[in-house]
C-alpha cells in the first residue's frame, strides 16, 4: 500500500513538472501590484480582432543589470498580455548581434528600427576590468497584418539618474505596449481641428506634430472666421496665435468648450524680437483669449521665465582663438527644461519638455468651478522678467548667481476640466444672430490644456539638409525631449477613455542597498552568507544522525 502511494505521488510530481511550462498561474502579493494588468488593458485585449506578433529587440548576454531587469519585466508583462488575449500573440526575442552577425545586414536592421522610432542606446559596461561599449535596442516591434509599429521602452525622465530612468521605464511598460497594440486597432477616430487663420507659422514647422497625431486622430484645418460653429469636432488645437481674435471667434471657442468640447492652446505671453544681433526684447502680447482664460480661472502672464538650473544651451562666441572667434555651447536660461507633475497621469514619468521663451501661468478665482491641475513646471532657481524686458546674448553663462534666481517654481502648463460656464453669460453677445443657439452651461464636461509656450508644439528645420527635425529635438545636445509625448498624453486624457492612462499610475519603488553600510560591513555579511548555510547544513546533518541513532539503537 505504501509503495503504491509513493508511486502515485511520484507520478503526480512528474506530471506537474511536465505540465508546468504550459500552465501560467500566480498571485500578485507585491505591495505595488506590479504584476497585475489594469482593467483598461484587459478590456482592450478582449477587443483584439486579429493575431499579432511582438518582436522584442532588448536581449543579449552582455546587458548590465538594470537593462536585464527591464528585459525581464518586458517579457513578464508580454506573457501576461498573451495569457489574457483571446487572439494569438506570438512573442519573439531577438538578439540583434547574434541574429545578424554580418555587419551590413545588422546596419540595415538598425536603420529599419530607427525609422520605426527605436534608436539604439549606447551602453558602457565593464568586462574583465575593461570598459566595453555596446548598442542596446530597448524596444519592440508589434505587427498586425501588414502594419507594424515600434514601441520604445526606455522612456523615463532623462534628467533623473540612470537607475531611476530604468525604474520609470518599467513602471510605464504596460502603458507603452498597449498604446502600440491600440495604434494598430481599427477604431473610430476622434476629430481634431487646427485653428489656422490666427497664426503665420510655416506648415513645415508643424509637420512633426501632425505626423504624430495622424497615427490616432483625424485632423482638419479650420478657418474659424468662416465657420459658423465648431460643432462636429472633438477637440481644437491652437498654436502660437499672433493676431487678435474677433469677439465672434472668441464666442465660438467659448461655446465649444461649454458644450463639452476639448482644447489645447499653445500660447505666447510675450512677443519676442531680436535687436541687431545684440540680444532680445519682449513686449506684451494679448490676442484676445487671455480674458477667456482668466474667467475660466487661469492667467497667462506677460513675462519671460528663466531657469538657471535646468535649461538648454546655445552656441555663442565667447572670445577669440587666434584670429578666429571661439564658439562654445553656453547655458541659456531662456530655454528651460520643464519637468512634469508626477501626480498626474499625463506627465507621470515623463522626460523633460524643451521650452523656448516660456511664460508662467497663475490660477485665479472664477465663477467656473473647474478642477485645475499643474502639468509642467520649472526648477526652483528661476528669474521672472516682466515685459517689456531685454535679454542680452552676453548674459548667458555669466548670470548664474543663485541670489538672482529666487522666483521659485513656476508653472508653465495647466489642465482645466469640468463643466464650463460661458464667459458671455449675462453679457451682450457679439452678434444678435447668435442669441438663438447660446448655451450658458451644459451637463457635458469639457477640458482645456493651456501651455505658456507656443514653441513646445513646433519642430525645427535642419539648416544643412532643410529636412524636418523631430519635435522636441535639441540640435546642440542631440537629445529629443518629451514634447510629443506630453501633447499625445494630454490629448489622450482629454479625448479618449481616461482609464487607458491608468496603466501609467503604477509605482514601483526602488529599494537600493545602502552603499555606506555595504562598504563598512562587507566582511561581516560575506561571513554570514558563507558560514550560515554551512552551520545550518551541519546542524541538520547532526539532527538526522542523532535521530537515526536513537531510532535504531533501541
Amino acid at each position: 500500500m505504501k509503495k503504491n502511494r509513493w508511486i502515485l505521488w511520484l507520478g503526480l510530481g512528474i506530471a506537474l513538472l511536465v505540465a508546468s511550462p504550459f500552465i501560467r498561474m500566480r498571485w500578485d502579493i507585491s505591495e505595488d501590484k506590479k504584476f497585475t494588468l489594469s482593467a483598461s488593458t484587459l478590456t482592450n485585449l478582449q477587443a483584439l480582432d486579429a493575431p499579432i506578433r511582438v518582436q522584442v529587440y532588448l536581449g543579449g548576454d552582455g546587458l548590465p543589470g538594470g537593462f536585464k531587469r527591464l528585459e525581464q519585466a518586458t517579457m513578464s508583462i508580454l506573457a501576461d498580455i498573451k495569457s489574457q488575449s483571446p487572439q494569438t500573440i506570438e512573442i519573439e526575442q531577438i538578439d540583434l548581434y547574434a541574429e545578424y552577425p554580418d555587419e551590413q545586414e545588422r546596419e540595415r536592421m538598425i536603420f529599419q528600427l530607427d525609422s520605426l522610432g527605436l534608436p539604439p542606446t549606447n551602453i558602457v559596461n565593464k568586462q574583465d576590468g575593461k570598459q566595453v561599449q555596446q548598442l542596446a535596442f530597448p524596444g519592440l516591434v508589434i505587427t498586425k497584418g501588414e502594419r507594424s509599429v515600434g514601441v520604445l521602452l526606455l522612456k523615463g525622465n532623462q534628467l533623473a539618474n540612470p537607475q531611476e530612468v530604468l525604474n520609470q521605464s518599467i513602471e510605464g511598460l504596460e502603458y507603452e505596449i498597449m498604446q502600440g497594440i491600440q495604434s494598430l486597432a481599427e477604431t473610430e477616430r476622434k476629430k481634431i481641428g487646427f485653428l489656422m487663420d490666427y497664426n503665420h507659422i510655416p506648415a513645415i514647422n508643424q509637420l512633426s506634430l501632425i505626423a504624430a497625431l495622424r497615427k490616432r486622430y483625424d485632423l482638419y484645418p479650420v478657418d474659424l472666421g468662416a465657420s459658423a460653429t465648431l460643432d462636429g469636432l472633438d477637440a481644437i488645437c491652437l498654436i502660437q496665435p499672433d493676431r487678435v481674435f474677433s469677439p465672434s471667434d472668441q464666442y465660438k471657442i467659448d461655446q465649444f468648450l461649454v458644450k463639452g468640447g476639448k482644447g489645447i492652446f499653445f500660447m505666447e505671453g510675450v512677443r519676442t524680437d531680436t535687436i541687431a544681433n545684440q540680444g532680445l526684447v519682449s513686449s506684451v502680447m494679448d490676442v484676445g483669449l487671455n480674458a477667456l482664460f482668466y474667467r475660466y480661472g487661469l492667467r497667462l502672464n506677460s513675462n519671460w521665465v528663466k531657469d538657471a538650473s535646468l535649461c538648454g544651451a546655445i552656441p555663442l562666441a565667447i572670445g577669440n582663438y587666434g584670429n578666429k572667434p571661439r564658439i562654445e555651447l553656453m547655458p541659456w536660461p531662456a530655454f528651460p527644461l520643464l519637468r512634469g507633475n508626477p501626480a498626474t497621469l499625463i506627465t507621470k514619468n515623463l522626460d523633460a519638455v524643451y521650452g523656448r521663451f516660456v511664460s508662467s501661468i497663475d490660477t485665479v478665482a472664477s465663477a467656473n468651478s473647474l478642477k485645475k491641475t499643474p502639468l509642467l513646471q520649472t526648477s526652483t532657481y528661476t528669474q521672472v522678467q516682466q515685459a517689456p524686458a531685454t535679454l542680452p546674448f552676453a548674459s548667458t553663462g555669466k548670470d548664474f548667481d543663485p541670489a538672482k534666481y529666487k522666483a521659485g517654481v513656476q508653472v508653465v502648463a495647466y489642465l482645466l476640466e469640468g463643466r464650463f460656464k460661458s464667459v458671455f453669460q449675462n453679457r451682450p453677445l457679439p452678434n444678435d444672430s447668435l442669441q438663438k443657439g447660446f448655451v450658458g452651461e451644459s451637463d457635458q464636461a469639457g477640458g482645456l490644456i493651456l501651455v505658456g509656450d507656443g514653441d513646445i508644439a513646433l519642430n525645427g528645420i535642419d539648416p544643412e539638409t532643410k529636412g524636418l527635425l523631430a519635435l522636441g529635438f535639441d540640435p546642440f545636445s542631440k537629445h529629443t525631449f518629451a514634447n510629443v509625448d506630453f501633447i499625445l498624453n494630454g490629448l489622450q486624457y482629454l479625448l479618449d477613455d481616461q482609464k487607458a492612462l491608468l496603466a501609467r499610475s503604477k509605482n514601483i519603488r526602488l529599494r537600493p542597498l545602502d552603499k555606506g553600510k555595504i562598504q563598512a560591513e562587507k566582511g561581516f555579511w560575506q561571513g554570514i552568507n558563507m558560514l550560515l548555510p554551512i552551520l545550518f547544513g551541519g546542524l541538520f546533518s547532526l539532527a538526522v544522525v542523532l535521530y537515526r541513532r536513537n531510532k535504531y539503537n533501541r
